[in-house]
């Protein structure tokens, strides 16, 4: 015969009212039913949260590549481009032009750096 913590034996069936009287059991009751809820709406709104991250970066990381591909110019620049606000973006544009023409430099530098202000520029349009 097996005797319960509160002196009570498991075949009269009294046990389980006295977890439903600890307050750390209802404490911890209620929080897993709000944790539940709480996912259940972020779900809702957002499908690609149960993605997992590492999907996410790689689909991201892939689209940065192609875009760095189509115009030519490095995948860190598009990075950059993409965490900056409009006036950097304007800024970057002007420093670049004035370096291309005050600096002496090969013809592929130029054509190189020329690619970029093209890319930033775009940007600068869709921002």
């Amino acid at each position: 015969m097996y005797v319960g913590a509160d002196g009570s034996s498991g075949g009269e069936g009294g046990a389980g009212a006295s977890y439903l009287s600890n307050p750390y059991v209802l404490i911890g009751g209620s929080i897993l039913i709000y944790w539940f809820l709480q996912r259940k709406s972020i779900i809702k709104d957002n499908p690609l949260a149960l993605r997992s991250v590492k999907s996410l970066e790689q689909k991201r990381r892939l689209e940065t590549q192609t875009i760095a591909k189509e115009n030519g110019v490095p995948v860190k620049l598009v990075e950059d481009v993409a965490k900056m606000n409009k006036k950097e973006v304007a800024e970057m544009i002007i420093s670049n032009q004035k370096m291309v023409n005050a600096t002496k430099m090969s013809n592929d530098e130029r054509k190189s750096i020329l690619q970029m202000v093209d890319y930033l520029e775009k940007e600068l349009d869709n921002k």
